[in-house]
């Protein structure tokens, strides 16, 4: 045995180890581990194992092995404990006290082990029988392994590891990473920086390994110097030290953050207008599952849109949501999160006010990632080409963009970036951020980008994040926790919850976790006084109060109209960020700027990452407190003349929606008596008072004409007319307009009876509610509305699109109309809890003719008493959805009301078979035809559809997308089709695997099918050719036959050419078509004798490019619309298009340019030009 292992140890030592190890809480079963890992070799680890339990010794050993280490022993176990990789700071520790070389070798040997058996675990290293199919152990040998190490599951895996390395021989960890992948086993990444010892490479094994899961290194020669590994390793630490001061450590509470559906509809690709997108219950995200969500939402947008999206854009998440709503809280809880799971990675924090995209300062890529990590680096240009290569390379860096809102950029982001080299040296910050975003830089690394809403609005489409995390702020729960926090006693929690219900229009912002804070503060203080707050205007302003009276700052009123003009002067320039000398020009020194600003040190301007000095940089502690002081700044210190012309900037301009809510604020009485105790000089506030209502209500009914008052098309043109559907998917795909909620919110704040009457008065009938709808907008909606003297009718979402209410705004919104003469004529709304008030819906639904309450965990006898309410009161309704809800079982409740309703939607409900039968029995009772039938995303049996067939008789259209219907059960529905006195008007089957078989069922029925989609059934040219032949032969013209997404194949296009004599409207988009293609489709369809509706050409598998895009100018005349999106045409093809259409005014959608016509006096009048500036925005359809 060890001579140090024998000798007597020393109470005190004892003592010592006993204490130490409690600190770290090393058990006995995780120590050989720890042993291991700080060096010991796998012999003295085995003497241990042999002598369990008596750690002493081992510890004594350490100290004495150890010694040269330039870290306290308790640090070192404890970074050894709570990590699960490996410390590379450890590791230059090693190398700079010149530790015996052994203990580098023994460390990085035990640290890559034990990565490989940490990857695969308990659960999957038994599964998958490792040891005994892999490394081919005998039995005898696996249950001496598990009766030796019996309870330590960790060491059993070490040893059936460590078995098989000995009896293979292998003594390198190169060889043993080669091995490994051999058996198609992970091989971890091998980090070992030479030693300064001069250790060969049989001493250790300095070649740098590749890893199959997280870094590949590239080739097995490629060596990384040790001065460039611990470079590495500063520059991780730099960024982990960097994040860590950035995140708060005051308490905070849970965050509600959601997945946000459609923030740019139109950009997520185009399905057929018959596709039903399966709405899902808003998940929970959360920084463990953000980038699983991100992935996943990608992938299925992938395949619902069947539109090739770029991989690398599956690793990208945005976070939005309103001010103060907490997004940097978020994007800092994600940051510390992938820390502690990925303590090996790196992860860079940029703060968009940190760069600059206004000026012409260049960046590289690792200036940019590094804009705002505070470090003292100095990099070879050798040494950050490798840097960046292995980042490249990553899987595991994470790369977080907070506060894209506060960059330093004037206009918007719409511009398509030019590409950028990994090395280019003098880049763009613009071109840099988007190349990140569009996933063609640095692919493989995580990015999450955070902002307010209104800059993702304007994002290239190719740069947009596909998945959206929408930060809902605080829950109830957290709103009662922040009670709790700053009461002493339950009496005062009861007490101040009251009060705060008393005002709603504040009361609703503390979801806001800004507002929240003070709010609550504020309520508590004014507790005793008896005093109440009436506006978020009052509540800063009390804060501005009390940071004045609080010795710990400094700041002199006399510099607060220095700030104010600061903070304007800076919303004015788009400018978040400021130097010294900003602050000196405006006469801001010292302490004057605390507590509104903060500091930082910025990177020193120099070349590469010789960064040892930094310049300070001063931003406001939040967005909302510079949007605060430049309305201090606006009211109380500049001239009337001055106010009145920035006014119209404000009341038009997006950008300035909080400053101007902050000046209704300070037009309440009891703020302006506020503002009179702090600043002596206010007079001139009640003049701008005046001047502002003035302007607004001159402003107010151009504002006001401009709200939507209702979804521009019905269900049934929307399925009928392709115009109406263009028209729709138009409107759909614009952004929410804030205008009403907006105009609703500053006529609150101001808390004037008359202006609030007046904006009431304003309001058009019917008006249109969509989008996500926050619960303080419907508030202050809900105030301005109970002031309106005539009725107003309400449509709350579409049915095509439906609306969302965070917290208790619904509930709000039909109280208020419930105690008023207002009424509700649509109600769509879409991931909601709406049991609590579903008998609310109940009572207004007489005046309710069309209903949606998708995904909204409705149990199926809230259904049934739904069902018994339409009945007993004859109601009338137009369209019902129910789709998204678990309603197994629903059929034989919804029988005695399916005669009232035209449309029904009951996608994804889990219907079974009996249901179909109920409502075949049902529908076929009613007196007139049913519109529409929705029952996508069901299984529907061969029994189900059996059933269901005698009812296609009352049925004028049926969806069956993605329904598992297989060829062989349509049949009997087919010949019921065949049998219908007039045409069956849509039959869509989308998503199908019907194959020959069904094809040719169908082909039966063809002539009395209006509508037919056969869209992504995976049908080849053989399938199609029955059907094809009975389209051929009809001696009528279908108006939709659809077969997108099917791989037809090139000999089966003379045929389907024909088709386009036999069918309005022909969509072929994803079906493979190339420029040959095109030009037999094209020749048949310029021999119409009138045009058609629509020819649809799109996505990407349709590659037809150029040529055939100046091929499809020949038979403009003879298409009314023409969609060829992400068909491979450049500004060529798109010029041609453009030129052929001056003549025929057809709608062309999806070219992504401009063209504008060249002055005769400057050209010849047949030259056109691209504009490059901003590509157009690519016009889609979505459903």
């Amino acid at each position: 045995m060890d001579n140090e292992r024998s000798r007597k140890v020393s109470p005190k030592e004892a003592q010592d180890v006993k204490r130490t190890l409690a600190k770290v809480n090393i058990l006995p079963n995780n120590w050989p581990e720890y042993l291991r890992k700080l060096g010991f070799s796998d012999r003295k680890v085995e003497g241990y194992l042999n002598n369990t339990g008596s750690l002493t010794p081992y510890w004594v050993k350490l100290k004495g092995e150890l010694s040269g280490l330039d870290v306290g022993l308790e640090i070192l176990l404890q970074n050894e404990v709570n990590s699960q990789n490996r410390d590379e700071q450890i590791d230059e520790i090693l190398i700079y006290n010149q530790v015996n070389k052994n203990i580098i070798r023994n460390r990085n040997r035990a640290w890559f082990l034990y990565d490989f058996i940490c990857h695969y675990a308990d659960n999957n290293f038994m599964k998958h029988d490792i040891g005994r199919m892999k490394f081919e152990l005998t039995d005898s040998q696996l249950s001496q392994i598990e009766c030796d190490y019996k309870g330590n599951s960790l060491e059993q895996r070490y040893q059936i590891l460590s078995t098989w390395v000995r009896a293979k021989n292998l003594t390198k960890l190169k060889k043993i990473a080669s091995e490994l992948k051999k058996l198609d086993l992970v091989a971890p990444e091998i980090c070992n920086p030479k030693s300064k010892l001069g250790s060969s490479s049989q001493d250790t094994d300095t070649s740098s390994g590749a890893s199959d899961s997280y870094i590949s290194s590239g080739t097995d020669d490629e060596e990384i110097s040790s001065q460039q590994e611990m470079e590495m390793s500063g520059l991780k630490h730099a960024l982990q030290n960097s994040i860590t001061a950035k995140i708060d450590q005051q308490t905070t509470f849970p965050l509600q953050v959601t997945k946000q559906e459609n923030v740019k509809p139109e950009k997520f690709g185009n399905a057929s207008s018959w596709s039903f997108r399966k709405q899902t219950d808003q998940n929970e995200i959360t920084a463990e599952n953000l980038f699983d969500e991100a992935a996943r939402t990608c992938a299925e947008k992938a395949k619902s849109s069947h539109k090739t999206i770029i991989k690398p854009r599956h690793n990208i998440a945005g976070v939005t949501g309103i001010a103060g709503i907490g997004k940097t809280t978020f994007c800092k809880s994600v940051a510390k999160k992938w820390m502690e799971t990925h303590p090996e990675s790196l992860v860079f924090y940029i703060s968009s006010r940190d760069l600059n995209f206004k000026n012409q300062e260049k960046y590289n890529v690792l200036k940019f990632l590094l804009a705002s990590t505070v470090h003292s680096l100095k990099h070879s240009p050798e040494s950050e080409k490798l840097i960046l290569e292995k980042i490249d390379k990553s899987h595991d860096t994470l790369i977080v963009i907070d506060g894209l809102d506060e960059a330093k950029h004037k206009g918007n982001f719409s511009i398509y970036p030019s590409a950028v080299d990994l090395c280019d040296e003098k880049e763009s910050a613009y071109n840099i951020l988007m190349n990140l975003l569009n996933g063609r830089l640095l692919p493989n690394t995580k990015k999450l980008i955070a902002s307010r809403p209104f800059a993702f609005q304007h994002f290239h489409p190719e740069c947009n994040p596909l998945f959206m995390a929408h930060v809902l702020g605080l829950s109830p729960e957290s709103q009662i926790l922040l009670c709790k926090e700053v009461c002493e006693t339950e009496e005062q929690q009861v007490i101040l919850l009251k009060e705060l219900e008393k005002q709603p229009n504040i009361s609703a912002l503390c979801f806001i976790p800004m507002f929240g804070k003070m709010i609550v503060k504020n309520f508590f203080d004014n507790l005793e006084s008896g005093k109440s707050i009436r506006s978020i205007c009052e509540i800063f302003l009390n804060q501005f109060e009390h940071w004045q009276k609080n010795p710990q700052f400094k700041t002199d009123v006399q510099f607060i109209p220095k700030l104010a003009k600061l903070a304007f002067d800076g919303i004015q320039n788009r400018q978040f960020q400021f130097a010294t000398n900003n602050l000196k020009k405006y006469g801001l020194v010292g302490n004057s700027i605390e507590p509104f600003m903060s500091v930082h040190t910025e990177s020193s301007k120099e070349s590469g990452l010789m960064i040892l000095d930094g310049e300070e940089m001063f931003f406001f502690i939040h967005a909302t407190w510079q949007e605060f002081l430049a309305a201090l700044h606006l009211m109380m210190f500049v001239s009337n003349e001055e106010f009145s012309a920035k006014v119209e900037d404000l009341l038009k301009e997006g950008h300035w929606e909080v400053v101007t809510r902050f000046l209704f604020g300070f037009c309440h009485q009891q703020t302006q008596a506020k503002l009179q105790t702090i600043f002596t000089d206010a007079d001139n506030v009640r003049d701008k008072e005046r001047l502002l209502k003035s302007k607004f209500l001159s402003f107010l009914p151009s504002m006001m004409e401009k709200l939507p008052s209702d979804f521009p098309v019905l269900p049934v043109k929307y399925f009928n007319d392709v115009k109406s559907m263009i028209t729709a998917n138009e409107f759909i795909s614009h952004e929410n307009d804030s205008t009403l909620f907006n105009i609703c919110s500053w006529a609150y704040e101001a808390q004037d009876d008359d202006l609030t009457k007046a904006v009431s008065n304003f309001l058009p009938s019917p008006l249109l509610l969509s989008g996500d709808i926050l619960p303080h907008e419907i508030v202050c909606f809900c105030h301005v509305l109970l002031a309106a003297e005539e009725p107003h009718i309400l449509n709350v979402g579409s049915w095509l699109k439906a609306a969302t209410f965070l917290g208790a705004g619904l509930q709000t919104l039909l109280n208020t109309i419930q105690q008023s003469k207002h009424k509700i004529r649509k109600l769509h709304v879409m991931d909601m809890v709406v049991l609590e008030f579903f008998d609310d819906i109940l009572k207004l639904l007489p005046d309710i003719i069309e209903l949606t309450l998708l995904s909204c965990d409705i149990p199926i006898t809230y259904v049934e008493k739904l069902g018994d309410f339409i009945t007993q009161h004859k109601i009338n309704l137009s369209f019902l959805n129910l789709s998204g809800n678990d309603l197994n079982g629903v059929g034989q409740l919804l029988d005695t009301c399916i005669h009232t309703i035209p449309m029904l939607w009951l996608g994804d409900c889990d219907l079974n078979d009996d249901d179909f039968t109920c409502l075949s029995r049902a529908i076929r009772e009613r007196n007139t035809n049913m519109d529409l039938l929705y029952l996508g995303w069901n299984v529907v049996s061969q029994n189900a559809l059996k059933s269901l067939a005698p009812s296609v008789h009352q049925l004028d259209g049926l969806l069956l997308d993605d329904c598992s219907v297989s060829g062989d059960s349509l049949k009997q529905i087919c010949h019921e089709i065949l049998k219908r006195q007039k045409p069956m008007n849509l039959f869509s089957l989308r998503d199908s695997n019907i194959g020959l078989t069904g094809v040719s069922e169908v082909s039966t029925c063809v002539q009395n099918i209006r509508q037919l989609g056969l869209d992504y059934c995976n049908l080849t040219g053989t399938c199609l050719k029955p059907l094809l032949l009975a389209i051929l032969k009809l001696d009528h013209q279908m108006k939709t036959f659809s077969i997108a997404g099917n791989k037809v194949g090139s000999e089966i296009i003379p045929m389907l050419a024909k088709c386009v004599h036999k069918t309005k409207r022909l969509d072929l988009d994803d079906c493979e078509i190339n420029a040959a293609d095109v030009k037999i489709v094209t020749n048949e369809a310029k021999s119409r004798d009138e045009p058609m509706a629509l020819l649809n050409l799109s996505k990407k598998k349709n590659k037809f490019g150029d040529e055939g895009a100046i091929t499809l100018t020949e038979c403009l005349n003879k298409v009314e619309v023409l969609w060829v999106e992400n068909c491979d045409i450049t500004s060529v093809g798109a010029k041609a298009l453009w030129k052929a259409n001056l003549k025929w005014k057809r709608k062309i959608i999806g070219l992504d340019y401009e063209f504008e016509e060249v002055s005769e006096t400057n050209s010849s009048s047949d030259e056109m030009a691209p504009v490059v500036t901003k590509p157009k925005e690519k016009q889609c359809l979505v459903s």
